[in-house]
């Protein structure tokens, strides 16, 4: 079963940590699958970076959370946009909503491709 969780990094006393996808028997800072993203606990406030496309990847193949990444991707917001991932919405628009791009409706990008195409042929 697969984790996603925290391994420590830093100095003694200055901790940061990497947010990882592990196997769960594996120690906290022992073999991981991918790393995605970091959490620094010493700025005020603390900073957090996780790549929103492979945590949606990872937790719809069935990666758990550990408690601490939980809220982390709670306070992203990730956890919402799964819900949404399983309802069938794409995870490119999911991503891009993230990143505060805007993505054209496929629909409506094929029907203006045809309009064109028509046109073209005239």
């Amino acid at each position: 079963m697969l984790r996603i969780r925290l391994s420590r990094t830093g100095k003694k006393g200055q901790p940061s940590y990497r947010v990882v996808v592990t196997d769960i028997r594996n120690k906290r800072d022992g073999r991981i699958v991918e790393r995605i993203g970091n959490y620094n606990p010493l700025t005020d406030p603390a900073e957090f970076t996780i790549k929103e496309g492979r945590a949606l990847h990872w937790l719809s193949v069935g990666a758990q959370p550990s408690n601490a990444v939980q809220r982390l991707l709670v306070k992203q917001g990730t956890i919402a946009r799964l819900g949404r991932l399983r309802k069938g919405e794409s995870l490119e628009n999911l991503v891009a909503e993230y990143e505060g791009v805007e993505v054209a409706d496929t629909a409506v990008v094929a029907e203006a491709a045809a309009i064109v195409a028509a046109e073209e042929e005239e």
